[in-house]
């Protein structure tokens, strides 16, 4: 609510001496106006707005839009904001908003034309460029565009975690590890507490087989109890290849206390621990549990559908996690078609969803009608990717 309420002291009050005169020709009551803002009535905003505003008064026009806009009524607001920007192409709120609707109708190309002349208006603008970089991050043929205005945002403001694991993914999707750590140790030094930074550092260690590097940062994040799947995969593969047997098998035992699963990489490198130790008998036992694991689907089951609890909630990022852990638990294709979808239809990420898609294409392998549906829907969709 403190968004809303700064967006419209910002309109009401800090406004150009034009759009004074507008509020003055409007005959806003800015108290009433105020007073429905904070109490979140957005109805009787309208209705208010709509008696009182003039078609030829910019101000006026974007607070009537921003109502509907918070209202959830995206086409009112959309016709609403461009008649703002009939009167003036260079109006800020009306390019933001115009841009925001356009990638929630996942027209990207849209978007980018309207956080493009915001960029142009505000060049040394950090949150304008990192917002023109995912929009053009989201457009077929537009990827290096992306990367180069992330570059820009990361040169003027290299405390965004966005844009630091924007860019960090990306290079390591180059393979330049050397750019790939720098953006990301650079951030770590000033704030190790973001998980998404950690296991990108974690992967970026454990592809170039620093296993060092994967131990320091997987056990900062056990410390926390911070439990990521593939991040304590890498951990407990790099504890066994630097023979440190004893926190192999802690990764293992940590994550049994915390979720009460590990992944079958993770009890299988503690298992061998265990056989490096001489403890025959529970190295067994774990070997015995991989079987099982391998046997059964009922704990993949578990995650995927609460994975689909949480999508329907709109916990998009809540509901990838937990088809990312069944998936490194049980290795099913099926899961990385459950990440690809959320990312290609509700959060508008096609790079990423185009990754998940080909992962599942080619590891998948359909029975009957319904799976081979999906794949052959998968693989029609990578085309328009």
């Amino acid at each position: 609510m403190k968004i809303i309420v700064l967006f419209a002291l910002t309109l009401l009050c800090a406004t150009p001496l034009y759009a004074q005169e507008n509020l003055r020709q409007d005959q806003f009551d800015k108290s009433l106006v105020m007073d429905y803002i904070q109490e979140q009535q957005f109805d009787k905003i309208i209705r208010y707005l709509e008696e009182t505003v003039k078609p030829q008064h910019t101000n006026g026009l974007s607070l009537l839009a921003n109502a509907y806009f918070q209202a959830g009524q995206p086409a009112q607001a959309e016709n609403n904001y461009k008649r703002v920007l009939e009167l003036d192409s260079n109006h800020i709120a009306a390019n933001q908003h115009l841009g925001i609707l356009a990638r929630n109708q996942k027209n990207h190309a849209q978007s980018v034309v309207y956080f493009e002349r915001l960029l142009k208006l505000r060049p040394n603008n950090a949150a304008y460029l990192k917002q023109l970089g995912n929009a053009c991050a989201n457009v077929v043929g537009m990827q290096d565009t992306a990367f180069y205005y992330m570059k820009q945002a990361y040169a003027l403001n290299p405390r965004d975690v966005g844009v630091v694991t924007f860019l960090g993914a990306e290079y390591l999707d180059r393979k330049d590890f050397a750019m790939a750590d720098s953006v990301l140790k650079t951030y770590y030094a000033a704030d190790s507490s973001q998980l998404t930074v950690s296991t990108l550092l974690i992967r970026s260690a454990y592809l170039q087989k620093n296993f060092r590097n994967v131990t320091v940062y997987g056990e900062h994040l056990l410390s926390r109890r911070t439990i990521d799947p593939m991040a304590c995969s890498f951990l407990a593969v790099s504890h066994y290849a630097l023979k440190q047997y004893d926190s192999c098998i802690r990764v293992h035992n940590e994550m049994m206390a915390i979720i009460r699963a590990a992944p079958e990489t993770v009890k299988y490198y503690a298992a061998l621990s265990y056989s490096e130790k001489r403890q025959f008998d529970s190295s067994n036992a774990l070997l015995q549990e991989c079987i099982d694991m391998a046997k059964s689907q009922t704990l993949d089951s578990y995650y995927t559908a609460m994975a689909g609890n949480y999508e329907q909630m709109k916990q998009y990022r809540t509901a990838i996690k937990h088809y990312d852990t069944a998936y490194y638990l049980f290795h099913d294709p099926m899961r990385q078609y459950g990440i690809a979808r959320i990312y290609d239809q509700y959060m508008q990420d096609p790079v990423r969803a185009k990754r998940f898609y080909q992962q599942f294409v080619k590891d998948a392998k359909p029975e009957g009608k319904d799976e081979v549906n999906i794949h052959n829907y998968a693989k029609e969709r990578l085309k328009n990717l």
